[in-house]
């Protein structure tokens, strides 16, 4: 097999308050779904990520999706960005697929201090997001882990998880335990179908 290449923007994304978290049919009082406290309150989430780290969880993770499908991604570009954003993971989601979605070829990977949830990232479309929370309570290496976890989601294009505890889609990233990062042979097609077309 070939490498596939697949171009990645990295952010260093602290998030902010939304200044207006009252919309149409919706109530600051009635949130959809687990609320990021800090935003809740109208206290800003600053990222605490560094280039180094971001590289270092890119490596780590290439290392598996090389390894497994001869995925790569690379060149990744590091930038700064902040967004104000709802505190609710119910509209907090759908506002990162729809602002930082890439449009170019590729994928976008924001690294944020925290989400509003018990995950340590989401990923689909072509954005992932990773925790650095969740991250700081795991192994070395816990980091590249569930970066390479995360872009299954947007690679394989699919929120499924899997039953086998040694696959890297397995549904419960224990940042206390070494994950192996398997991938079974129609997970390796799904994903270089999809390197090719993203």
């Amino acid at each position: 097999m070939s490498t596939i290449r697949v171009p990645a923007k990295a952010y260093i994304l602290s998030l902010l308050p939304q200044s207006a978290d009252v919309g149409p049919g919706h109530s600051r009082f009635q949130p959809r779904g687990r609320r990021l406290q800090a935003l809740a309150n109208g206290l800003a989430v600053p990222s605490f990520w560094t280039p180094n780290e971001i590289n270092r969880a890119f490596s780590d993770a290439n290392d598996i999706w090389k390894r497994e499908a001869d995925i790569e991604f690379t060149p990744i570009l590091i930038s700064i960005r902040s967004e104000q954003v709802p505190a609710d993971e119910g509209r907090m989601w759908p506002y990162f697929l729809n602002h930082l979605s890439p449009r170019t070829r590729g994928v976008s990977v924001s690294f944020v201090y925290d989400l509003p949830s018990h995950e340590g990232g989401w990923g689909g479309g072509r954005i992932a997001v990773v925790s650095g929370q969740r991250i700081g309570s795991g192994l070395a290496g816990f980091a590249g882990s569930l970066l390479a976890h995360e872009l299954g989601h947007v690679m394989l294009n699919s929120p499924n998880h899997s039953n086998d505890v040694s696959n890297l889609m397995y549904g419960n990233r224990n940042p206390r335990m070494a994950n192996a990062g398997l991938l079974n042979s129609t997970q390796v097609r799904s994903a270089r179908s999809r390197a090719l077309s993203i």
